[in-house]
């Protein structure tokens, strides 16, 4: 069974500078091409090899698809080029109440408005889904026996992040999590301390969409991020989040049963037993080559 929706708000009851600040992130993320290519994709229904998971639904005939399709990029520009897309956007009352009141560029107002922006992001791309695609994900004729596909899952989905009965939004929260986890460089989370439901931010991780750590972005990541709401225009937004040597890793079952680390309660089914890492090790969380990809990341993007 489906969780009932939270107590939301729209921009417009907001304070008129503090909504002015979102949307301008917002506006910033919406022109890069990252986001862009991200929403083609969901405009399509169907990920790109690149970034679909085959052990989820199986569909061997997408890892022959190398891009979206030219008509979802046009949609896709055209989209985030216009005031529609902030049009249905729902911001979690209590949310959009803490970050209202926190000093203007303080941590909190910077956490909170992060918060903000990647739920903004994941609403976007399940109204995105469920406007093209209100019966579901489509399926080529040639390709109706190309696998097995169990009930309820489809495509745009990332592994931890697939629990369509019980989301709010049933399967168009999947196709968010999905979104965040290929724009920002995984699901965004919060340390929420020991108060459930108050929402409070005592740091940011990101969840990588992969087997690996939860890894927490700096204070300077975080305040970089909320400066794009004085730009009146900047296309270099870095994305995705990328994790620093010294960032603070933390096993990702660990940190939600045990420290409270998740945006959402109802996000990650888990077990209570705590399992050992992954025997896969990607090269970007290998410690050797940590600090040489910040560099080079840091080196390209100067």
């Amino acid at each position: 069974m489906a969780l009932t929706h939270s107590i939301t708000v729209s921009l417009a009851d907001i304070d008129s500078e503090r909504a002015g600040m979102l949307k301008q992130v917002l506006s910033t993320l919406l022109r890069s091409s990252t986001v862009k290519d991200v929403f083609a994709q969901v405009i399509d229904g169907l990920p790109i090899k690149t970034t679909y998971e085959l052990t989820i639904t199986r569909r061997f005939e997408l890892l022959s698809r190398m891009e979206p399709s030219a008509q979802s990029i046009a949609l896709s520009n055209q989209f985030c080029s216009s005031s529609e897309m902030f049009d249905n956007l729902k911001l979690n009352a209590r949310t959009a109440q803490l970050y209202q009141a926190a000093p203007l560029y303080s941590y909190c107002f910077n956490m909170h408005l992060l918060e903000l922006a990647a739920v903004a992001v994941h609403d976007m791309a399940g109204n995105l889904f469920a406007s093209f695609h209100p019966d579901g994900e489509p399926r080529l004729e040639q390709a109706a026996g190309t696998g097995f596909q169990q009930q309820g899952l489809i495509s745009l989905s990332t592994m931890s992040y697939i629990r369509s009965d019980i989301y709010p939004r049933g399967v168009l929260d999947v196709v968010g999590y999905w979104a965040e986890a290929h724009i920002f460089g995984g699901i965004v989370v919060f340390d929420r301390g020991a108060e459930e439901g108050a929402r409070n931010c005592y740091g940011a991780y990101i969840h990588p969409p992969y087997p690996a750590d939860l890894f927490q972005l700096s204070d300077s990541q975080i305040a970089q991020f909320s400066l794009q709401a004085k730009q009146q225009k900047n296309d270099n937004l870095n994305l995705p989040l990328l994790c620093r040597p010294d960032a603070r890793k933390l096993n990702p079952n660990h940190a939600f049963l045990k420290l409270n680390i998740y945006r959402d309660r109802y996000e990650r089914e888990v077990s209570p037993i705590i399992r050992g890492r992954s025997c896969v090790v990607r090269l970007e969380n290998d410690p050797d080559l940590k600090e040489f990809i910040y560099k080079a990341n840091e080196m390209f993007h100067s």
